[in-house]
Order: structure tokens, then sequence, then C-alpha cells
């Protein structure tokens, strides 16, 4: 038995390596669901990157082309033409982040571009709490562990409609998909979280329960405990089918 992480993947090791289809399970990666138990917004921590009167879109993740931040940029001339109250904060780091800042500076938008830096610790959980719309704009992305993380820290999120970011995520319902590598498509799924904010509120709720119900570490534990389970049950019987 082979165990993937999302269909999308199970499509692909299927394909790379011709396992048969029933051989190959998906068992979703998961967040513990207390990591941000009890943390509320810290305004003196988001001035830091923002001023009170702007609604902050985050961005968090590797600098590589694979995560599509620079489609995320691309968008920004568009969303602050719909919404000139916003600024981009990008957290992380890797080997595009040079490219990135002449791609800010080359639009004129660099008062509204803050490049944070890599975060880890209870610095991220304070970024998703300072947060108004999280961004995952990946042009490949075999789950989105990130994504996760921002629904449980009560971020609506706009997604890329590719890999395992597009299983987890069902459109206006657990949060907004864009098409993959479309600054207008990822543009237009921003302004639409910013100005409707009972969407934002049932999108916010939907997806928390979704992450409490489908990725907790007890029902991942489960799932592959029965993958093991059913590894063992059929190594048996073929033992046995072997004897006679």
């Amino acid at each position: 038995e082979v165990i993937v992480n999302s269909n999308y993947m199970k499509s692909e090791i299927q394909r790379l390596f011709g396992l048969p289809f029933e051989k190959i399970n998906v068992v979703a990666n998961g967040v513990n669901l207390t990591n941000y138990s009890g943390l509320e917004r810290d305004y003196e921590f988001r001035r830091k990157f923002a001023m009170d009167n702007e609604k902050i879109i985050l961005f968090m993740g590797r600098l590589v082309y694979e995560k599509g931040v620079q489609h995320l940029i691309a968008a920004m001339p568009k969303v602050l033409e719909g919404y000139h109250d916003a600024k981009l904060v990008i957290a992380g780091k890797g080997g595009m982040i040079d490219q990135l800042k002449a791609q800010v500076n080359a639009l004129g938008i660099s008062e509204k571009v803050y490049f944070a830096g890599y975060m880890n610790g209870k610095d991220v959980g304070k970024m998703y709490k300072a947060a108004d719309v999280s961004v995952f704009p990946s042009t490949y992305e075999p789950f989105g562990i990130v994504a996760l993380e921002a629904m449980l820290a009560e971020i609506p999120i706009v997604v890329s409609d590719i890999g395992g970011l597009n299983e987890i995520v069902e459109h206006r319902e657990t949060g907004m998909k864009s098409y993959a590598g479309n600054p207008n498509s990822i543009a237009d799924s921003i302004l639409t979280l910013l100005y409707d904010k009972q969407l934002c509120a049932n999108i916010v709720r939907k997806a928390k329960n979704k992450v409490r119900n489908e990725y907790n570490w007890n029902k991942i534990a489960q799932d592959t405990h029965f993958v093991y389970q059913k590894a063992i049950c059929e190594t048996m019987a073929e033992r046995q089918r072997k004897q006679i």
C-alpha cells in the first residue's frame, strides 16, 4: 500500500509509476488544532507592517516560482485600484527575493508591499491574526498545509485552483479560488473578500469547522492505522494462498 496526502498526488503517483489505483491511499496532512487558541490580534505587532486603516493581504511561504508570489504581486495594481487601503505583506525567504523586489519597484507599488522576511514560532500566529486576507497563489502544490493554518487562524483565504489546494477549498464556502497563474483572477477574489464582510464571516466559520473535522491528527492517525491494517490483512491472505 502507498499513502499520499491528496487525490492530486494519487493521480500523479499512478501516472508516473503505474501503481494500481486501489493500492494508493489518500491520507491528508493535518494541523495542531490548539495552535492559535486564545490568540487575538496584536495591534502593536500589526503596526510593524501596515497602518490601522490598511487591510493586510498576506503571503506566507517560500519565495520560489512554484509558490506563485510573483502572480500575487502582479495582481496588486488591480487590487489597489479597487481598494486603495490595502497592503501586501510577504512573509518568507527564498531565491526569488531580488527578482520580486525588482518586480514591485517596476510596478511602482513599493509603498504598498512589505517584505517581512522569514517568520517562525509565535510570529507566524501573530501574522495570521494580523492579516485580513491570506493568499496562496501556487502554480504547483501537492497539498497546502499553510492554507489549513490560515483557515484555523480564522483568516479568509484565496487559493489557486490546482493540486491539493483545489481539494481543500470550496469556492465561496471555505475560501475563494482563483485561476492558477492569473493575476486578474487573484485580484478579483481578493477584492471580493475585502468588500464582503458577511461572505468573509461565513467562509471563516465553515473553514475552521472543516479543519477541525477533517484535518485533525486523531482522524489522520485512524486513517493511517486503517491502511496499515489493510496491508497486513492482504499480506496474511497472500501467504495463506501460497501455502495452499
